[in-house]
């Protein structure tokens, strides 16, 4: 998944940036429907409906992102992926472009779509207690666990993503023994907003002493255990700066990554989504001519892990890069034969 040719074309297109101008898409996010099976008090994504993008003008868009230089695309939320019925011609397609795909699921339909999945290179599935079927409907997260299960025990790489809402940091042994006993890789990403200005309950947040000492056991349990894809230095930001303004470092939302919404709107990043003025839409021109004419977003900063992590990619930074490695050969994982690990029962 990564080698020294990633590295290299980095590299290269940080040069075009810096000396020419030249903004290059080397990992494009598509949110990639509207529509979404669960009810979830910390996502405010029904607010925004929409039409999603048709079939043949999404496998345009990927064949037109490859051309422009692409590493990666992802398939995510703001809405159920898995509720596409189109979903394996696109992973399909992106395959067929030789890109590095990875998809963002709520897992309840990953039995339905497993063979679709399986052509995937990352499955990251949402796993916390903010996860709920709309009305009276029992917790998903027994159904969505078997589901992840069944995916890894298929050959897919899975890792279990979980938002670090104030439960979550209250709770996290229980997430920490899903991983001891079935060998999942754990992701974390603190609660944010999908838009700006999008609310989340002031009774799912955590406190800075919250998070600082829900932070402090995941760099404990990633020492312990290696089974935590986040970095160090990932972690540590999001230790420090929890509720707090996050402009440090280069961004590179709208230079070398770019977000497409549902309905075909470019934006920087997830964050920076908009629905204003201004729109630039990669449904009405080429995606590289889109992208080109995007710019880096004016704000606080935020602590998107997928954002950030990228950010210290693309400055090199040691030990991102060595995290990244060390998982892209399959080497974070927890390992039963190791001495140091308890036997769970």
């Amino acid at each position: 998944m990564f080698a020294g040719k990633t590295l290299y074309r980095v590299g290269k297109a940080l040069l075009l940036q810096k000396f020419f101008g030249v903004s290059t898409p080397l990992s494009v996010t598509f949110l990639t429907t509207h529509i979404c099976n669960f009810d979830c008090d910390t996502c405010d994504i029904k607010k925004f409906p929409g039409k999603d993008i048709e079939t043949a003008r999404f496998l345009e868009m990927i064949d037109q992102v490859a051309q422009a230089g692409a590493i990666r695309i992802s398939f995510t939320g703001g809405g159920e992926p898995l509720l596409r019925r189109d979903l394996g011609e696109l992973i399909g397609r992106a395959k067929k472009r030789k890109l590095i795909v990875s998809l963002v699921t709520n897992g309840y339909f990953i039995d339905k779509k497993l063979d679709d999945l399986k052509q995937l290179d990352l499955l990251l599935v949402s796993y916390d207690s903010s996860k709920k079927l709309p009305g009276d409907q029992p917790s998903p997260l027994g159904k969505v666990l078997q589901n992840a299960m069944l995916a890894k025990e298929s050959g897919i790489p899975v890792v279990l993503q979980s938002v670090l809402t104030r439960d979550t940091c209250l709770n996290l042994e229980s997430f920490f023994d899903i991983s001891h006993r079935h060998g999942f890789v754990l992701s974390l990403q603190p609660l944010a907003s999908w838009y700006q200005g999008g609310i989340i309950p002031d009774s799912q947040t955590p406190s800075v002493e919250e998070m600082r000492t829900a932070i402090d056991r995941i760099l404990l349990e990633k020492k312990m255990h290696n089974n935590i894809l986040n970095s160090v230095k990932y972690l540590k930001t999001v230790h420090d700066k929890w509720l707090q303004p996050n402009s440090k470092g280069k961004c590179y939302a709208g230079i070398l990554y770019a977000t497409v919404t549902q309905d075909g709107i470019l934006s920087p990043c997830n964050p920076f989504i908009s629905n204003g003025e201004n729109k630039i839409s990669a449904l009405e021109e080429p995606f590289q001519k889109a992208f080109r004419r995007l710019t880096s977003p004016t704000c606080q900063g935020c602590l998107w892990n997928c954002h950030l992590e990228l950010n210290q990619m693309f400055s090199f930074d040691t030990e991102t890069l060595f995290n990244l490695i060390l998982f892209s050969r399959n080497r974070i994982v927890y390992r039963k034969g190791k001495k140091h690990l308890p036997e769970l029962t």
